[in-house]
């Protein structure tokens, strides 16, 4: 019952699996500890310690009181087939909504994906990141998913069955001020071109070092002054 109660209290994860990994790498460089709280990530933010602590439990890699399982010393020590054996091991006991009788995961459409992780309580803003990095981990394990999981769009609420807004927050990469805010919801949907502009623009990343940061911000408001020029 404990440990059933345990896999209820996490859902999927979507922490960035590049921000994952590399500090499944940082463990095997410095070994692992004891116990995994935010001293052994100190060099992450806030949120992104929040992310990966809850991806860890869901993934059955720490246990709910943060001591690391023997699932995450068997993957952090891994190579190679070993490694990918292990990572299929870990999905198939962390996913277990995904492969359950009747899920054809080599057929099934990106509609029918969504559902099975609004299901798991993931929905909005959050559920495109999700899948994305359940595909990640799948890829490393060997997985053959389905063509038909193109892009991911930002599922409607569980609650009333309508689908939810992008928030400005999503478009912009995360970041921007309440004016900022203000001025593009105020801008009309023929400027497709400023639409493109921020698609390309990259998403913020907590996890970068304060000099990026600080660029990034530049670039944001830069690009922000020249839409209100126009």
């Amino acid at each position: 019952m404990k440990n059933n109660k345990e896999e209820k209290t996490w859902g999927p994860p979507y922490v960035s699996y590049k921000t994952f990994i590399n500090f499944l790498e940082r463990l095997k460089a410095s070994g692992i500890p004891t116990r995994i709280d935010r001293s052994v990530m100190p060099t992450y933010a806030g949120a992104i310690q929040g992310h990966l602590f809850t991806t860890l439990k869901y993934l059955h890699l720490m246990s709910q009181h943060n001591i690391p399982t023997e699932k995450l010393t068997k993957l952090v020590a891994s190579e190679g087939a070993e490694r990918q054996k292990t990572f299929k091991d870990i999905l198939v006991t962390s996913y277990q909504f995904l492969f359950k009788d009747g899920v054809d995961l080599q057929r099934i459409t990106s509609d029918e994906l969504q559902k099975l992780f609004d299901k798991e309580g993931v929905s909005g803003g959050t559920i495109r990141k999700a899948i994305v990095f359940f595909k990640e981990v799948a890829k490393d394990a060997g997985l053959e998913l389905s063509p038909y999981i193109g892009k991911i769009r930002a599922s409607g609420s569980r609650s009333n069955g309508r689908k939810s807004k992008k928030t400005n927050e999503d478009k912009m990469g995360g970041v921007s001020s309440p004016k900022d805010r203000e001025f593009y919801q105020e801008q009309p949907k023929k400027q497709d071109w400023q639409n493109l502009l921020l698609a390309k623009f990259p998403n913020f990343d907590p996890a970068w070092p304060d000099d990026v940061k600080t660029k990034w911000f530049e670039g944001f408001k830069e690009l922000m002054d020249e839409f209100k020029k126009q």
